[in-house]
């Protein structure tokens, strides 16, 4: 069994025993209350024939917050056969816990 990490390792420029093949972005941006949301979303297909969506959302709604809200998420949406990563979906409020968590379980 794969795990996400190593993946999202790969994503994020560190050390992996996966590479990423290719990788195709879409943007979109729009206006919810006044306040401007911008989406990315990137497929990443790795040489062992996963790929992984990774999205990111993000307004721009005025904080201080050192950190602040975003929505972040990657999903397994190819896998060969006989493979499996896991978890196949991780979800995050905010850079930092993304970062915690890459730190974490890639140690």
């Amino acid at each position: 069994m794969d795990k996400l990490v190593t993946y999202v390792s790969a994503i994020h420029g560190h050390v992996s025993p996966v590479a990423i093949l290719k990788q195709t972005v879409q943007r979109d941006s729009w206006s919810d209350q006044g306040f401007d949301v911008q989406k990315e979303e990137t497929r990443y297909t790795f040489d062992n024939g996963v790929v992984i969506r990774r999205v990111v959302e993000q307004d721009q709604f005025p904080t201080e917050l050192v950190c602040a809200e975003c929505w972040i998420s990657y999903e397994v949406i190819e896998q060969p056969s006989g493979s499996r990563v896991s978890p196949a979906k991780k979800n995050f409020d905010n850079a930092c816990r993304e970062a915690f968590w890459l730190k974490y379980y890639a140690a």
